[in-house]
């Protein structure tokens, strides 16, 4: 029947119903053209291979609705065609999330590097603050641990807020001084 002369129609009859015979002559027939069509697409000799077997997965796939009346090449030139743009918005999906999941991993790690910064910057303060006179110590960590207002210590501690006002300025002068050792602003 396909020796010889070639008739697409009655290949496509066959194949339509499972005749693998059919299938292979059709492959045969129509897969270097449908090759060129999808290398000038994907600019790709593996890409285009890929297409030409995936559109002939989905020609047997779906053999049974194959139109013998129609132009069989025109048919797996659209198949190709849809598949590669099919192929083009997955790659573009998945660079978007590729990049969204790098930018993520990238904020966790600076946040990460930022939580480690302040927890090694907070355990140089507490180490500074500890050379620090005792009562200025106390007034400075009302202020900044507390949070009570330059009043509330003084009442608290029976002291004038200019006194508070002037030990939280000396600890703050002390450490950003020190702080300048460790390369930090203080």
């Amino acid at each position: 029947m396909y020796e010889g002369s070639y008739d697409e129609r009655e290949c496509l009859i066959a194949l339509a119903a499972g005749d693998f015979n059919a299938f292979s002559v059709l492959y045969e027939k129509h897969r270097r053209a449908l090759y060129f069509f999808a290398l000038k697409l994907s600019k790709d000799t593996h890409k285009a291979e890929e297409l030409v077997q995936s559109v002939f997965v989905t020609v047997w796939e779906t053999r049974q609705t194959v139109d013998p009346e129609k132009s069989f090449g025109a048919y797996l030139f659209t198949i190709a065609h849809n598949r590669f743009y099919d192929m083009l918005r997955r790659r573009i999906i998945e660079n978007c999330y590729a990049d969204y999941v790098r930018h993520q991993n990238s904020q966790v790690a600076n946040d990460l590097e930022k939580q480690t910064e302040d927890r090694e910057i907070n355990e140089i303060i507490d180490h500074l603050l500890q050379r620090v006179p005792e009562r200025r110590q106390e007034i400075f960590r009302l202020s900044r641990d507390e949070h009570l207002s330059y009043k509330q210590i003084a009442e608290k501690l029976q002291i004038s807020e200019n006194t508070v006002d002037t030990q939280i300025r000396k600890v703050l002068n002390y450490l950003r001084k020190e702080l300048k050792k460790y390369n930090i602003d203080g």
